[in-house]
């Protein structure tokens, strides 16, 4: 309400701020050495702007905008009135607290308004605006028949100070308790010190798309005249667009180079444990081709940096384990990181299957059974285990190895860098097989994955056959569950949270409601709070056909492989996304009988949701739905990184923006990605380049 305390501090030949030197650069110091704000203010703009540095603040760009008009013919319902008042009157109602406090003021034309405040202290109101003073009141303005009404102005100031009160003005995102004009000021004082930078993106790039440079650009934004200066196709923004990817294409070459620098041991293919391997089926041509490349890749003399994608079922697993073979046949360990217990567990189970006849040692880490830790450990350090699968467990910095050579990382976008480097720097020349089970579009490969070499796995093995999908309403479920009575299958039933839920069917509701159907031994709860050895117990006991019904979260879309299981009904089908209703129904199919998938879903129905479900009944091709999956929903949601708070881009979507990273990439080509602007670039966006992938 009060005129919020916000000025620049001193800052040194001040009408030559412009002209601050890079390499002392204020951009990366924290907004309040340079702007006063109360401590309260300043954490609460930290936290709505992601960061404390003073680029931190000018990249927080406003989402609409508001115009203030003094002049009361000129005003209509979606703008602020500013007005010069003299203050006649007060009225204070004492019925309650909730009740309106009423300041009667009047304009220089003798018209009255009223200024309405509710749950405030009478004493502050009476001190904020004294009988008799002129006052400049700007904010939300009703006009009835009964005369004006300003309820809880945003502005209470000078009447001198009424002109900057009229106009347009910025509106920018906030978090709770922050006010926009707080932090308006506090980017309008930013603004005032903004250096002039010096320019990463080549001349011919900005002549070509009349772009300004990179601080008259953020001046401008900051300067919205209009909805279109909102818009993603507004120049200005397509120019910070095409930074921010700059700065990830250069992470990424810059990965790709720094790994080029590093030799690692030339692995020979000697056969001695894979001539001794008898799987009971053949790979397929595409499993083939991608060991092949990884063969090329240990064989080089080089690190390897491959990602293997491939649909649900396609058979990555095997190829990884082939993999940590060749890395066994010379003498070496090999590390599979996956990230949960439940998959974990799948995975060791399935390489232990496996490896029976070749005399292998495999060990599993997980943060349940800290009580052999010692032993595993000691184990890992002498070279006795050879292959040691875990989950973030094995991070840990006592955790070492005699002689780490290959190192696979499953479902690897949902690790962050520093957990997959702690791995990395357990071994002295590294090895990577990273693995996603969510076939990534085009796109996204190159704008996310560019420094890694990728393998591609589309063919499923022999035998298995199309899931058929069906798309039902939630209103015909006795229909269905009478139909799940009658056949010789064991089932998934999917819901989406755990407790009760007024908008979502929880676990616990919807096993309640099958028992009434169904006797309590045939139907079983899983979900992510129970304990691991619960979780463990349950899907053994699943497996062995003890029950009928498994009534589980999401935390069965990875790493559950029971081929007795041929039927899946996912609740909420709607409220997923298309790559994550396809890595759930990829849980069942894995046998020879016929499958099936029931997409049940709650209305109202939105069209993308409609869309969404229409498109997998469709089809089966994951690699299809991938790139529909990210038209409709972008890469932070394909990936699974906005459920773990992980967002790629800020500024721009892969799934939008494919010729702005093109232009990104034809920079990258033009630069020297070592250089001060290149890294300076890269530091401006450091909350973007700490995500991409190691």
């Amino acid at each position: 309400m009060q005129q919020t305390n916000i000025a620049i501090k001193e800052f040194p030949n001040l009408e030559d701020e412009k002209k601050i030197s890079s390499k002392v650069n204020i951009l990366f110091q924290p907004f309040s050495n340079f702007i006063k704000l109360s401590a309260f203010s300043t954490k609460l703009i930290k936290k709505c702007c992601g960061g404390d540095r003073l680029i931190d603040l000018l990249l927080h760009f406003p989402i609409s905008i508001s115009k203030r008009v003094g002049n009361i013919n000129d005003f209509s319902e979606k703008d602020k009135l500013t007005l010069v008042l003299k203050i006649l009157e007060h009225k204070a109602t004492r019925f309650k607290k909730s009740s309106p406090y009423k300041i009667i003021a009047s304009m220089n034309d003798g018209t009255l308004v009223t200024i309405i405040y509710f749950n405030y202290n009478p004493g502050f109101l009476r001190k904020t605006f004294p009988i008799g003073t002129t006052l400049t009141v700007s904010g939300n303005a009703n006009i009835t028949l009964e005369g004006i009404e300003i309820i809880h102005p945003d502005v209470v100031t000078k009447p001198e100070f009424a002109k900057y009160y009229i106009g347009t003005e910025a509106v920018y995102p906030l978090t709770a308790r922050l006010t926009n004009r707080t932090i308006s000021f506090a980017i309008k004082s930013a603004l005032k010190i903004l250096p002039e930078i010096s320019e990463w993106m080549p001349q011919n790039i900005i002549t070509e798309n009349n772009f300004l440079n990179f601080s008259d650009t953020i001046r401008r934004i900051h300067d919205p005249k209009s909805e279109l200066d909102l818009s993603v196709n507004n120049i200005d923004r397509k120019r910070i667009a095409i930074d921010e990817l700059l700065a990830n294409q250069i992470r990424l070459f810059q990965l790709r180079e720094n790994l080029k620098q590093h030799d690692a041991p030339n692995l020979k293919i000697n056969g001695s444990l894979l001539n001794k391997l008898h799987l009971p089926f053949e790979l397929t041509d595409d499993q083939k081709q991608c060991l092949e490349d990884i063969k090329k890749d240990l064989t080089s003399g080089k690190p390897m940096n491959r990602l293997i994608q491939g649909d649900v079922g396609s058979g990555k697993t095997v190829v990884s384990f082939l993999s940590m073979l060749i890395a066994l046949e010379n003498g070496m360990q090999a590390a599979l990181l996956a990230p949960t217990e439940i998959l974990a567990i799948q995975h060791y189970n399935n390489i232990l299957d496996m490896s029976r006849e070749l005399g292998i040692n495999i060990d599993i880490m997980l943060s349940a059974n800290r009580k052999i830790r010692n032993r595993q450990i000691d184990n890992l350090r002498v070279g006795l285990t050879q292959i040691l699968i875990g989950t973030h467990a094995m991070l840990e910095d006592n955790i070492e190895f005699e002689k780490l050579g290959l190192i696979v990382i499953d479902e690897q976008h949902r690790f962050g860098v520093l957990q997959r480097q702690k791995l990395i720097e357990k071994c002295n020349y590294p090895n990577v097989l990273a693995m996603s089970a969510t076939p990534i579009p085009r796109t996204l490969l190159l704008g996310c994955y560019g420094d890694l070499d990728v393998s591609t796995i589309k063919t499923k093995p022999a035998g298995r056959k199309p899931i058929k999908t069906v798309v039902m309403n939630v209103d015909k479920i006795n229909e269905l569950i009478k139909s799940m009575t009658e056949v010789n299958s064991q089932i998934y039933w999917v819901c989406p949270a755990i407790e009760e839920s007024e908008t979502l069917v929880d676990v616990n509701s919807r096993y309640n409601y099958l028992c009434q159907h169904f006797s309590e031994n045939e139907v079983h709860i899983l979900h992510g709070k129970m304990k691991p050895w619960e979780k463990d117990e349950i899907i053994h006991s699943f497996k062995r056909e003890e029950f009928k019904i498994l009534v589980s979260t999401t935390v069965i879309e990875v790493g559950i492989d029971i081929p007795t299981a041929n039927i899946i009904i996912i609740e909420h089908a709607e409220r997923f996304g298309l790559a994550q209703l396809h890595q759930l129904r990829g849980r069942v199919g894995r046998g020879s009988s016929d499958a099936f998938c029931v997409l049940l879903y709650h209305t109202p129905l939105s069209k993308i949701a409609r869309q969404r479900l229409e498109l997998l009944k469709n089809t089966n091709d994951g690699f299809v739905l991938s790139e529909e999956d990210l038209k409709l929903r972008g890469a932070g949601d394909i990936l699974g990184y906005q459920q773990s708070g992980f967002n790629i881009l800020r500024f721009s979507d892969f799934s939008e923006n494919e010729q702005l990273l093109k232009i990104a990439n034809n920079i990258v080509q033009q630069i020297d990605i070592y250089d001060e602007k290149s890294q300076m670039l890269c530091d401006i966006f450091n909350r973007l380049n700490q995500h991409v992938v190691a």
